[in-house]
């Protein structure tokens, strides 16, 4: 079978390619959009991400007033735990943390009741407002402004009514 007769392969003709017609004046790119910063009263808020970090200043604080062992059993290495959970808004501050042993850090995420058990054994010594930042509390008129003495002066008389609470409580058993 000879098909050298009947297969005559031809190129495709040359063409000009056609360009796709270029607008005229420049072409818009784009702007990025900032990002809203959140205000209150004047103040710049920042954001969620950088109030619930963990200073090394908090986490020396937390140590200092907690012990470097595992709230519950004692046990070493800790990890910081946000009893108050980022998730909530609940701050980086050393009332919002506590250390614990990875096993019962894992169970402060995983057991709602343990880590609820958590946040009433602190708020008996803080008050309810322990897991708030700075920010929070001013926004709720809880401080008349944003600096860390009206905040620390909010939480000594926290610490002292609920204090004085606990004393009482206990004294009436």
């Amino acid at each position: 079978m000879n098909l050298s007769n009947e297969f005559h392969p031809a190129p495709k003709p040359v063409t000009q390619r056609k360009d796709k017609p270029r607008r005229k004046g420049k072409t818009k790119i784009p702007k990025k959009r900032k990002k809203k910063i959140e205000t209150y009263k004047g103040r710049v808020i920042p954001k969620a991400k950088d109030r619930t970090k963990i200073s090394k200043a908090n986490y020396e604080r937390m140590i200092e007033e907690f012990g470097d062992r595992c709230m519950i059993c004692g046990r070493i290495p800790i990890q910081a735990h946000h009893l108050v959970f980022r998730s909530k808004l609940g701050s980086g501050n050393w009332r919002n943390l506590a250390p614990l042993c990875d096993e019962h850090h894992r169970q402060a995420h995983r057991d709602y009741e343990f880590a609820e058990w958590l946040r009433q054994e602190r708020a008996k010594r803080f008050g309810p407002h322990f897991g708030k930042d700075k920010y929070a509390l001013f926004k709720e008129g809880l401080i008349p402004n944003t600096t860390e003495r009206a905040f620390e002066k909010f939480f000594e008389e926290e610490e002292e009514k609920y204090g004085l609470a606990r004393v009482a409580t206990e004294s009436d058993s």
